[in-house]
């Protein structure tokens, strides 16, 4: 085991932070990015699901979607999620988590009254789920300008029981989500930049 800034990593899931880290800083393709971005944070946290939203235009905007129980993956060539765009009101999580920039941990939203969770049982009752735990995570790049939000649903134990998030899923993640953000504004940069050619 190795201490990585105050967690216990064995070696082989500090070796996945480096690698993870490497592998989102050389990829070139945005929609692969995006889906890297999701798929690493689901494995990270070995859960189940997971949306990838963009900040863009006062709003956060479904960019990814992947329930691996209902065998579900959206977004992920580019194509539109027929979604309606998360508003920015403090009792959306996603909303929440982004305008405070802080990540927020719920144990299970079906008994949590601290934000307004509608939009996932209304989800559940349409497909047949059942959101518990969720991990919603800000993705802030270096200069603190928000770029979008990752928000985990349903982690698992060994047994693939449903599980609260961890401390170490928080702090990974975490450090995760930051490299994310900037690799997604270093890719919109270069995309402005070759529209002005």
């Amino acid at each position: 085991m190795e201490r990585y800034g105050g967690v216990m990593l064995s070696k082989r899931e500090l070796r996945d932070v480096v690698n993870i880290g490497i592998a989102l800083t050389t990829e070139k393709d945005k929609n692969r990015l995006l889906e890297m971005i999701l798929w690493k944070a689901m494995q990270i946290s070995n859960c189940d699901a997971g949306t990838l939203y963009l900040y863009k235009n006062e709003v956060l905007e479904f960019k990814i979607m992947k329930t691996l129980s209902q065998n579900v993956s959206r977004g992920e060539n580019g194509e539109k999620i027929e979604l309606p765009s998360v508003r920015m009101l403090e009792e959306n999580v996603c909303a929440y988590a982004a305008i405070h920039r802080e990540m927020v941990n719920i144990e299970d939203v079906y008994y949590s009254d601290r934000f307004d969770f509608n939009g996932p049982k209304k989800y559940d009752a349409i497909t047949g789920y059942r959101t518990k735990s969720m991990l919603v995570i800000p993705m802030a790049d270096a200069e603190d300008e928000l770029v979008g939000v990752l928000q985990l649903m349903n982690a698992q134990d060994e047994n693939g029981e449903i599980v609260s998030f961890t401390e170490d899923d928080e702090f990974v993640l975490r450090s995760m989500s930051s490299q994310a953000a900037v690799c997604i504004s270093n890719m919109k940069y270069i995309e402005e930049i070759k529209m002005q050619l």
